[in-house]
């Protein structure tokens, strides 16, 4: 009798450990530790800089992601939503991007920051379409939800998609241009009638001139010269002005463009740094292809001290060829693409060097300087940061 508590108590132990569920309590869920580092990761926001660096790289799903995650976090933030109307308009969804965009314009932040839809003029986007369709397609995407539906840029649209031999949606772009401007003025005819014959042949147009025509305000200049000729001293105080802040305007530019490559040179420094460091049998391709990203950036800067790239359009050719150099097989399509540009354009020399060929007039740049509201580039261009 005396052992029978004990008997007991042995007895009740042993069945709790046979019994089902039995000591369930005692071990943690096998995808605890997996849940939490989830958590962590989708806790953690991008910046503003970070989200569009994952926007001009293509990684649109991915940069969507982000910019919705900031919008939840921070409601007050115009910016945020700004950046996801950008996004939406790369994606095709224009109709639901400027929603969008409205509703990041009744904020506060909005004109507290001075915010805005960033854009270039026509002629900085054609150059880009030229040598990178895929950029210049993320540009077009900015001036349709800034200045709406602008037929001038569905023009470039239907091009740029032309070149990058998207065919359905070149077609469908041009047909809303004409929609919008039934005689498409603004185009250069032997540039339309390229695009016309490359829709319906399937090939690439080849650009002998400007894909815009000149401006039918062109001979405005000679009312101009009557007018500086009759006050000449007028005329001569207004260009002197007008030359002191196209060099302000200039040097500006300048200053953003080597501000911005600055910032681009000191990534790439630790980047390489950190591959350098690295073994094993993709290092040594890795170290390669971002040496040689970094003298294209190089090669940018002095393009934006000459003026002739502003610190966007390096920002968008440094996010693609970064995306491209992180493998090699995304190396080599870019190289490709590269190679294929050259000798499209290679072509469009040898066609103009042939006798008889009439080059574009040096008049032919008023379309390339502002679109149908008469707007030539956006004057805010914040939409960037390290905050939201």
């Amino acid at each position: 009798m005396k052992r029978l508590p004990q008997l007991i108590l042995t007895l009740l132990f042993t069945g709790a450990l046979v019994l089902p569920g039995a000591g369930a309590t005692l071990v943690s869920p096998p995808q605890a530790a997996q849940v939490d580092r989830s958590v962590q990761v989708a806790a953690k926001l991008l910046t503003p800089d970070e989200v569009i660096v994952l926007m001009n790289a293509g990684r649109l799903t991915d940069a969507e992601t982000a910019a919705r995650a900031a919008s939840a976090a921070h409601p007050e933030s115009a910016r945020s939503l700004l950046l996801l109307a950008r996004i939406q308009a790369r994606q095709g969804r224009l109709p639901e991007a400027r929603a969008t965009l409205s509703r990041a314009q009744t904020l506060p932040q909005w004109d507290e920051q001075e915010l805005g839809v960033p854009f270039e003029s026509p002629g900085r986007i054609e150059q880009v379409m030229r040598r990178d369709p895929a950029a210049a397609r993320g540009l077009l995407a900015d001036v349709l939800l800034a200045e709406g539906d602008d037929p001038k840029a569905y023009y470039l649209l239907a091009m740029t998609e032309a070149l990058a031999r998207q065919w359905d949606a070149a077609r469908a772009a041009l047909a809303r241009a004409r929609a919008l401007s039934p005689d498409l003025r603004f185009a250069d005819p032997e540039s339309l009638a390229s695009l016309e014959r490359a829709l319906q042949q399937n090939q690439p147009p080849v650009l002998d001139g400007p894909a815009l025509a000149p401006s039918p305000w062109r001979y405005a200049w000679v009312a101009v010269g009557v007018l500086l000729a009759w006050g000449a001293a007028v005329g001569f105080r207004a260009f002197r002005r007008y030359l002191q802040a196209e060099r302000v305007r200039r040097e500006r530019r300048v200053t953003e463009a080597t501000e911005r490559t600055a910032a681009l040179q000191a990534q790439l420094d630790e980047v390489l740094r950190q591959a350098r460091q690295q073994t094993g049998p993709e290092a040594p391709p890795l170290v390669a292809r971002l040496t040689y990203l970094n003298s294209q950036l190089k090669q940018w800067r002095q393009e934006g001290l000459n003026d002739l790239a502003t610190a966007a359009m390096i920002q968008v050719r440094y996010d693609h060829l970064h995306a491209a150099v992180q493998t090699e097989e995304t190396f080599a399509a870019y190289m490709a693409e590269q190679q294929a540009r050259e000798a499209q354009e290679a072509n469009a020399l040898a066609v103009r060097a042939r006798p008889g060929h009439q080059g574009p007039s040096s008049l032919r740049s008023g379309e390339r300087s502002s679109w149908s509201s008469g707007r030539s580039r956006s004057s805010r261009d914040n939409s960037g940061g390290s905050k939201w």
